[in-house]
């Protein structure tokens, strides 16, 4: 496969082009910095500092004890705020496949050893 990295030049770009494709990365570039720094936008800090706990795995009273509020506030920024429940449905859904993913690696991990061992001791008694 050829090299398909070209340069300014065999791409025919002039410099003002380049300047611009430049500086349209670098702007995509900030804009997922930004979405990295605020993960929830439009939800207050406590909202989305409660995100993250649940996201980590805690639960809700978890998640309320550490923001020092009472246990049932989760439930009722989900009630009453859209955005926030739309977000925490979000970050459960996530949470599910990851919990989904753990349970299934460590059963290929087994599977992968038990037909390992079965071949190594066809390997050392390959007459049986």
């Amino acid at each position: 496969m050829e090299n398909q990295i070209l340069t300014k030049q065999e791409n025919n770009l002039t410099p003002e082009l380049y300047q611009i494709a430049v500086e349209h990365f670098l702007q995509i570039l900030t804009k997922r910095n930004e979405i990295l720094k605020n993960p929830y936008p439009g939800l207050s800090n406590e909202k989305q500092t409660a995100l993250v706990h649940i996201e980590k795995g805690r639960s809700y009273r978890e998640t309320a004890k550490a923001l020092g509020m009472n246990h049932t506030i989760i439930t009722q920024w989900s009630k009453n705020d859209p955005k926030f429940k739309q977000a925490l449905e979000e970050v459960k859904m996530e949470r599910q496949k990851t919990i989904r993913m753990q349970a299934l690696l460590p059963q290929s991990g087994k599977e992968e050893k038990a037909s390992t061992s079965v071949n190594v001791e066809e390997i050392k008694d390959p007459i049986t």
